[in-house]
């Protein structure tokens, strides 16, 4: 009787226990709070994958302008910030000692030319009078001596050493007009004079730097890009270029060249980009950032990039459905830190969370405040 009683007690206390178990679950259950989420639609999108660089600005064409010739310097008829164009003059120097030496190379010249063409005129009279004599020795009336004078005289001998000292002579007064010439120091290039390093009446020696020009119209900005990149740009490419020390809105770059080679360096292939810069405000030494769009994708589906989760080296994102969140794993592709490709794994229209998904479970209830 005491036996049965104990068992029965038993059984008591184990389905109160059950009843108080399912009793506290079913509260669990009651009570669970609704995660806050954001979500966003999966939806058709147009896709760039854009790429930011750094370089720094440069001029187009650059030129330090030394004399070839030495001197004392008479005119500086630019100064630091001056445009010039190419051909003027940019530095004089004394034109006496280079004056009096142009006289005497065309003196010399003319006595050269005078003594050519004189030597020239007798070796014409000289083979006349061979060409008679020799007709006179053969009728016998004229010594063979005579004929080998005549022969002698008739000579090219003389007029190819005239015609040398003409040609040495022309090679000097070149020489000299190049020297007078040259006493005018020239622009090459048209731009901005960046440096002065003469002054009036100083003594200068040739291919010592005197002038310094630079070309800023266009300028160029050089940079590298990786091996993935270098095959999706092109020659002739447009880009957007930022110069925040200019303006805050980007500038239209071209680009310029591509090399086929890599740096040794880091193995990445410089580019040069070209910036018109008509009001020159774009100076050399300003850096720059250069955005360049390579893959280009239409009609694709695409998600923010922040609603992908990884767990377990797998990309994830949690879906909406009857107020819960169900994780799904899905392929991405193309990413531009923004949107991202979704290649395999949702639909258009389905509901992903893009804010609180760092906070999800699959199964977890979820209220939608955005």
């Amino acid at each position: 009787m005491n036996k049965r009683y104990l068992i029965l007690i038993m059984v008591c206390i184990l389905s109160l226990s059950m009843v108080g178990c399912s009793k506290e679950k079913s509260a669990n259950a009651t009570s669970e709070a609704p995660i806050n989420v954001e979500t966003s639609l999966v939806a058709p999108n147009s896709f760039t994958l854009q790429t930011a660089l750094s370089g720094k600005i440069s001029a187009i064409d650059e030129a330090d302008i030394s004399s070839k010739v030495g001197g004392v310097v008479q005119h500086v008829n630019v100064e630091i910030g001056d445009f010039v164009k190419e051909g003027n003059i940019l530095i004089s120097l004394e034109k006496t000692d280079f004056k009096t030496a142009l006289e005497e190379a065309q003196a010399s010249y003319s006595m050269a030319l005078a003594s050519y063409n004189n030597t020239l005129e007798k070796i014409k009279v000289a083979k006349a009078n061979y060409k008679r004599m020799n007709e006179l020795y053969s009728q016998g009336a004229l010594s063979k001596r005579e004929l080998e004078e005549a022969e002698l005289a008739s000579s090219d001998t003389n007029l190819e050493l005239a015609k040398a000292k003409l040609l040495q002579s022309q090679a000097t007064l070149t020489k000299v007009q190049n020297s007078y010439s040259d006493s005018n120091i020239t622009a090459p290039i048209s731009g901005f004079i960046t440096s002065v390093n003469v002054s009036k009446g100083e003594s200068i020696s040739p291919s010592i730097p005197v002038v310094s020009i630079s070309n800023i119209d266009p300028v160029k900005v050089e940079t590298s890009v990786s091996g993935y990149l270098v095959n999706k740009l092109h020659k002739g490419d447009l880009v957007d270029v930022f110069i925040k020390s200019v303006d805050t809105k980007p500038f239209k770059g071209t680009i310029h060249a591509i090399s086929p080679a890599p740096r040794k360096d880091n193995l990445t292939y410089p580019i040069q980009i070209t910036i018109e810069n008509k009001d020159s405000l774009v100076k050399p030494g300003m850096f720059a950032e250069i955005v360049v769009s390579s893959d280009k994708k239409e009609n694709i589906l695409t998600i923010p990039s922040q609603a992908v989760v990884i767990k377990d080296g797998k990309s994830v994102v949690f879906v909406i459905k009857d107020n819960r969140a169900h994780m799904k794993d899905i392929e991405v592709g193309l990413d531009n830190g923004t949107l991202v490709e979704i290649i395999h794994g949702l639909s258009e229209n389905e509901e992903v969370v893009m804010k609180g998904q760092n906070y999800l479970e699959d199964g977890n209830q979820v209220k939608v405040i955005k």
